[in-house]
């Protein structure tokens, strides 16, 4: 049965997504402004975002500040996106700070009523400010100017690679969706961006200049060079940005995770020239300890199982670089759920060039494209790759098991964090 607190958050779903700031700013007015009690970084980007918090979030809790997360969204529990050094907020305080911003929903206009998003967010800042923590690490839901959590008055932006999500929302073309995502700067901050295309790159610098913020672009004004990388033993880079730092380790696979854990260095260095000490000790050991789940993650070693949260186009091509990464050469079996509102086709086909076989599922969302359709996508670009349809993710898991031992395969689940948080429910049970 749902808790009250969760059935208020779901309710407001109703309301729909119209992208503005009105609403959680009445809303954090009426609850005491409690985002401007703290300073804080705020990230926006496709891809890559959520792993980048995860790491610098890591690196300021080392460095001994009380350090606020909040991410979207959630694999298992809404809780987890709310996080204070690496802690979920409790469920009973969750509660408690619902029923307080519920009181505050309840004696609002009909058109100041927030949507979930909107009223989430509000529940972890009130929440980091009864806390009273040094910094807060906050991801951008979707897009960034008009996001619920540009709220904040951040001194330092991150914008991690752009490409194409949501259009409907964010726009069609790369220059728009760019200007939305660069919409979380603010005036004399700093800005650190991930690697971006040339047209993104100059939306960017454009909306920076009129802004007056000093930028650090990866790989111009920092990168990494590779000293080694496992299945095993994890990735073991050396730094170079605003001071040199060697042999640095993280256990998240993946090179892509190399400029995300770059990024959150870089970040972390100009928190300490501008606002709170850094050391370098903090930094090694914040990014060795990130663990960041259905990112890569090895569920199973025997047969090997890969989890991964790729679930648009741009993530889709970095899966299956990784794949060939670690394991050149070698065809997978897919099970696969993906949402409606994703380019599937696309997505679909890059799954296809190292599919074995796909196992079809649906995700627990209402989004999510019937697993028939991604059947009939395959028979409508031809592609000649055996699949199954198996609508309950837990079934799906276990079959994937089943053939993975049977044929002596290996498995990949992608396509939705939706999935990934289904299949993690089925594992850590």
């Amino acid at each position: 049965m749902k808790s009250p607190g969760i059935k208020f958050l779901e309710d407001l779903t109703d309301f729909g997504i119209k992208l503005g700031l009105d609403k959680v700013s009445f809303l954090l007015k009426k609850l005491g402004n409690p985002h401007l009690a703290y300073p804080s970084v705020l990230i926006a980007g496709t891809n890559g975002k959520g792993s980048a918090a995860k790491f610098l979030s890591s690196i300021l809790k080392e460095s001994g500040y009380k350090t606020g997360l909040y991410t979207s969204p959630h694999l298992i529990n809404v809780e987890e996106r709310i996080k204070i050094n690496g802690e979920d907020i409790p469920k009973d305080v969750f509660e408690n700070v619902c029923t307080e911003i519920q009181k505050t929903v309840e004696k609002s206009p009909v058109e100041k009523i927030p949507t979930y998003f909107e009223a989430l967010t509000a529940i972890a800042f009130y929440y980091f400010k009864e806390k009273k923590i040094d910094i807060l690490v906050c991801e951008v839901g979707m897009g960034g100017k008009y996001d619920a959590t540009n709220v904040l008055p951040s001194f330092l932006e991150i914008i991690m690679p752009v490409s194409f999500d949501h259009m409907e929302f964010l726009g069609n073309s790369l220059q728009e969706i760019a200007g939305e995502k660069a919409g979380i700067i603010k005036e004399n901050s700093f800005l650190v961006s991930g690697e971006q295309k040339k047209e993104v790159e100059d939306v960017i610098n454009r909306i920076s200049s009129i802004k007056n913020t000093k930028n650090f672009f990866y790989p111009y004004d920092f990168f990494f060079r590779l000293n080694s990388s496992s299945l095993e033993n994890g990735q073991n880079f050396n730094f170079y940005g605003i001071k040199e730092i060697e042999n640095l380790t993280i256990n998240i696979h993946g090179q892509h995770q190399l400029q995300n854990s770059s990024v959150a260095v870089q970040s972390a260095l100009i928190i300490d020239k501008c606002l709170l000490s850094v050391k370098e000790e903090s930094i090694r050991k914040g990014l060795e300890q990130t663990v960041w789940p259905a990112r890569f993650q090895i569920i199973s070693k025997n047969p090997l199982l890969i989890l991964d949260g790729a679930h648009n186009y741009e993530g889709a091509q970095t899966l299956v670089k990784t794949l060939d990464f670690y394991l050149p050469g070698e065809k997978f079996i897919f099970l696969t759920g993906i949402l409606k509102d994703k380019d599937y086709t696309g997505i679909l086909k890059i799954f296809s060039s190292h599919a074995s076989m796909f196992i079809f599922t649906d995700p627990q969302n209402p989004r999510t494209l019937p697993s028939r359709e991604l059947q009939k996508i395959l028979e409508k670009e031809k592609i000649q790759i055996p699949s199954v349809i198996m609508e309950n993710p837990e079934s799906a898991f276990t079959y994937l098991k089943e053939r993975t031992v049977k044929s002596n395969s290996r498995g990949v689940i992608c396509g939705s964090l939706y999935l990934a948080g289904d299949i993690l429910k089925i594992v850590n049970t």
